[in-house]
């Protein structure tokens, strides 16, 4: 009884302390963007992407905006994904795996209807820095430019998974680069202008 009672406080709680830790380390970062002329050019409609790696930072400068994101819809992806509503975005559920995904059909409805929306080529599980078709497939049904963010930080750890998730440490020094991407060109084009 007890155990199940902690379990689900943990559950319930965790979503929230882990919104709260992003935002509180966020607050110490030094952030320093470059490109952001490229977003006010684009209005409101653009698609960031960026790799699966390079996550938080986006998390904390957007949060609060309502970006729509995927999130599978594992076990993982429930805690994520109400992180994620904590933090102000708009949350779609689905495996994009899938031809045809509903998740992947309503986050281009939801950048049609002009906001910004965010995928990481990469995820969710890899491989590591290898673009999958996700962006090019938004991007040629939509008309939504696509804004390829390089994200740096000096100081950080980086966790053993898949993709070498990075935690920049407190009081980082953290640059995110806005490029703009031509559709037109290769899956490799993207992945040079990420790394």
């Amino acid at each position: 009884m007890i155990g199940s009672l902690i379990k689900s406080f943990l559950w319930f709680s965790e979503p929230f302390l882990a919104a709260l830790l992003i935002y509180i380390l966020g607050l110490t970062w030094r952030i320093k963007f470059r490109g952001v002329s490229l977003v006010k050019q684009h209005t409101a409609q653009v698609l960031y992407v960026f790799w699966h790696e390079n996550m938080l930072p986006p998390l904390f400068t957007h949060r609060g905006r309502k970006v729509g994101v995927i999130v599978s819809p594992s076990r993982d992806g429930e805690l994520i994904s109400r992180v994620l509503k904590l933090l102000g975005f708009k949350v779609f559920r689905g495996d994009t795996k899938e031809k045809g995904s509903t998740a992947l059909i309503e986050l281009i409805k939801y950048g049609q209807k002009g906001f910004e929306i965010a995928i990481t080529p990469d995820g969710p599980k890899g491989p590591r820095r290898k673009a999958k078709m996700g962006a090019f497939l938004i991007a040629k049904r939509t008309d939504i430019p696509i804004l390829a963010v390089r994200v740096t930080a000096d100081r950080a750890f980086r966790f053993s998974s898949w993709d070498k998730f990075v935690l920049p440490y407190p009081f980082s020094k953290i640059t995110i680069e806005l490029n703009e991407f031509e559709t037109k060109l290769v899956e490799k084009n993207l992945e040079n202008l990420l790394s």
